[in-house]
């Protein structure tokens, strides 16, 4: 059944958390609310799931409108940041307390209990306590539980993000394969664009409690709307054009070759990884003279960072990859790009 929310509004006082929200979370859909602190995206899980109220608008999941519905009722498993389990109940009874709750006979839960602890690859670790266990052994314990009742959606509230590094990494495809495993719907709130983009069917990118865009993680990294999704979903250059008199696009006081150029462009982007480096003028689109600021040794890549001559106040850097002889921080340069790399950028 898929998830639809339509005109949902949250005021705290006089801040507005959610203003007149609408998705659709498709059908066995693994979908990532994706943004920075204070857009949203954790009011509109809890309002999802019932621990919030909105002031306005509606969910449905089928044909239920679950505006009215208590979150007991609600049939949705939930996993928090922190991993809220009993600690003086072993990882097994920690999966059977739902299952319990709900009624099931004892010898059926604790075989659905340990199906779900295989599941999370932890049968073996089924009679240890929380505190037995590490971060990431914990988080799986929490998943199994929610999704132990047969859930209708699962909810994840930031469930790697207490987890270091290497095991948040490690539990990004785990979570992915029991959710495809199982078929259920899936909503995930995150902050890291990196688990959105490994993760999710679907991104909904949240900014001030309004969506700014919906994709893939291929739609929204190869052609964003505006430059906040472009700067949330990876790194881009933003160049500032103003058209002249003959209809060409000028950055700077160089003009630009743009494909489809429009008159109302006021910024285009390209990507880093898509801009290169030459000590002379190269066979592409655009290939702009300008001094080296600075290069940067990041392990696997290296980024050079060029003020243009055409527009020296604005930066343009680019992501080079494989052993290439690098300028120096001071040097005469070229970057380089094709038109067909450059996307138009809302405010």
């Amino acid at each position: 059944m898929s998830l639809e929310v339509r005109g949902v509004s949250k005021l705290y006082g006089s801040v507005k958390a959610l203003d007149n929200l609408s998705l659709t979370v498709p059908d066995g859909n693994f979908t990532c609310f994706l943004g920075p602190s204070g857009c949203g995206k954790t009011t509109l899980l809890r309002i999802i799931a019932g621990l919030e109220s909105a002031d306005s608008g509606q969910i449905t999941l089928g044909m239920n409108d679950l505006s009215q519905t208590q979150p007991s009722e609600r049939n949705f498993g939930v996993v928090f940041q922190s991993y809220s389990l009993f600690p003086n109940l072993s990882a097994l009874k920690n999966v059977m307390y739902g299952l319990e709750c709900r009624a099931w006979p004892k010898a059926k839960a604790k075989a659905r209990a340990m199906e779900m602890l295989d599941l999370v690859h932890l049968a073996d670790q089924a009679d240890k306590l929380p505190s037995q266990m590490s971060g990431g052994q914990q988080q799986r314990v929490a998943i199994a539980r929610a999704i132990a009742p047969q859930p209708s959606l699962l909810l994840l509230d930031e469930p790697l993000s207490a987890l270091d590094a290497k095991v948040r990494a490690e539990l990004r495809s785990e979570v992915r394969k029991i959710q495809q495993d199982i078929g259920i719907t899936t909503i995930m709130v995150t902050h890291d664009q990196s688990e959105a983009l490994e993760m999710a069917d679907q991104i909904v990118v949240l900014r001030g409690g309004q969506v700014e865009q919906v994709g893939t993680a291929r739609e929204l990294y190869h052609h964003p709307r505006t430059e906040f999704v472009a700067n949330f979903i990876g790194t881009i250059n933003s160049l500032a054009v103003e058209p002249n008199d003959k209809g060409s696009l000028m950055f700077g006081s160089a003009p630009l070759v743009v494909p489809d150029s429009q008159g109302s462009i006021r910024k285009l982007g390209v990507r880093p990884e898509a801009v290169t480096i030459s000590s002379s003028p190269a066979k592409t689109d655009n290939s702009l003279a300008g001094i080296a600021k600075t290069v940067r040794f990041l392990g696997n890549y290296n980024v050079v960072e060029v003020a243009p001559d055409c527009a020296p106040d604005q930066i343009i850097s680019a992501e080079l990859r494989g052993d290439l002889a690098l300028p120096s921080e001071g040097d005469a340069v070229y970057v380089n790009f094709n038109s067909e790399q450059l996307r138009e950028l809302q405010a």
